[in-house]
């Protein structure tokens, strides 16, 4: 009988232990951008919006970019050696360059609808303030900035592609595989990925500075 209450009384030790573990994790904020995507990628918290009824007016404008970029792959040249990285930016410029043809006036606001901006902008502020304050200035520091977007343009080259973290993707309306989210200083892009080109974007989306009260603060 002893030796049975010692082994459970092990057990629980050690089953309390990796709870406290666990909770310290979760608990623990992020010093980089990095981090708070490897802490959000294990995020299962947050539902995906597939073809959200909010957002079927930026669908329908995602799904008339689509044909438009259809369009012009079409009539740019297929690669023969996918694996030569001049041949295959010379073929990203191309694709751009004929996508430009066929958006000539494209403005801001074409695909982010007025609607679709001012929910995802509620979206994104909840997001933040949700974060620890070293988690919110970590995503404003590593952001590019300086570089005002421009519709048709290129996603500058020279810049690194500031990722969206996980958890706050999964709460963005769903993009097909040719679209992404990237951040260009305060702004919320919409890119090309195969043209690397700016769509459209919603502007100073992310907060100007970090939350005076923010989620999921470490405890001392």
């Amino acid at each position: 009988m002893r030796l049975r209450l010692l082994v459970v009384s092990l057990a629980f030790g050690t089953s309390l232990a990796a709870s406290l573990f666990i909770a310290g994790c979760k608990e623990k904020p992020a010093a980089t951008v990095k981090e708070v995507n490897k802490l959000d990628a294990k995020s299962v918290e947050a539902p995906n919006p597939v073809e959200d009824p909010r957002f079927k007016d930026f669908f329908d404008h995602v799904r008339a970019y689509l044909k438009i970029q259809n369009t012009a792959d079409a009539r740019v040249p297929s690669l023969k050696n996918t694996s030569d990285p001049k041949q295959i930016s010379g073929r990203e410029k191309a694709l751009a360059d004929e996508i430009r043809i066929e958006r000539a006036g494209a403005q801001q606001g074409d695909v982010f609808t007025r609607a679709a901006a001012k929910e995802i902008g509620v979206i994104v502020a909840e997001d933040f303030k949700g974060r620890p304050l070293r988690d919110q200035k970590a995503i404003l520091v590593e952001v590019p900035v300086k570089v005002p977007p421009a519709i048709n343009t290129d996603y500058p080259t020279t810049l690194p592609l500031a990722t969206v973290p996980p958890s706050l993707l999964l709460k963005l309306p769903t993009l097909p595989e040719e679209l992404e989210y990237r951040f260009l200083g305060r702004h919320l892009i919409l890119r090309d990925i195969k043209a690397n080109l700016i769509v459209d974007f919603i502007p100073d989306v992310v907060p100007t500075a970090p939350a005076k009260t923010a989620g999921r603060e470490a405890r001392p």
